[in-house]
């Protein structure tokens, strides 16, 4: 845990790398913050960066972050061009982590460098090509207004330029599911659909 730093208001570089860190807290107040580094700690979550606005580079090598999707925290950071996260096991090759890089690159658009590697352009449309149009856990969190999945019972993702779902119906998330509507959207296989035992009402228009 990181304390009693909460003062320094006009810090814009903060070295905390190889202090056994595992949470990142009370440096929200850091406005100024500008270059930041935790590599070598033992951080799993990227709760507590979301308010750094002016942070340009972020060094994070060498910790536990598992899942790929903890960097979608990092997206109301506009400033950020220059992110270091390899070394941690969402970047090892994991099967469900192949294609962290360009997850990296499609979620944080003001990237120029990941891993101490220049982003080229033709990441930039890898990206776009294999994510855009998913359907991932934060699109459909935007579509739940506070509801469980597990209670959810209808579903409108009708009109969304959705192509691929990947699990989302394929793991029990949505066991209660009655009616599912996915007309006007860019499916061209069936291939998504799994656990939806209670599925009484599908479109497909």
């Amino acid at each position: 845990m990181i304390q009693n730093i909460e003062s320094l208001k006009y810090l814009k570089k903060l070295e905390l790398g190889s202090n056994q860190i595992r949470r990142i807290t009370n440096i929200n107040t850091l406005q100024n913050l500008t270059q930041l580094s935790l590599e070598n700690n033992e951080i799993s979550r990227l709760d507590g960066l979301e308010e750094l606005h002016n942070l340009m580079e972020l060094y994070l090598g060498n910790n536990l972050i598992a899942d790929v999707k903890e960097t979608i925290k990092l997206q109301d950071l506009q400033r950020l061009i220059i992110l270091d996260i390899s070394g941690n096991p969402m970047s090892s090759g994991a099967a469900n982590n192949l294609n962290y890089r360009i997850y990296c690159i499609y979620h944080l658009r003001k990237l120029r460098v990941l891993d101490g590697m220049s982003i080229d352009p033709s990441e930039h449309f890898e990206a776009k090509e294999t994510f855009s149009g998913r359907l991932t856990d934060e699109i459909l969190s935007t579509r739940l207004s506070g509801k469980k999945l597990n209670d959810l019972k209808d579903l409108d993702l009708s009109n969304s330029k959705l192509r691929d779902f990947e699990d989302m119906f394929d793991n029990s998330k949505m066991p209660n599911l009655r009616d599912l509507n996915l007309t006007g959207n860019l499916m061209s296989s069936m291939r998504c659909f799994g656990f939806l035992p209670n599925l009484k009402i599908l479109r497909l228009r």
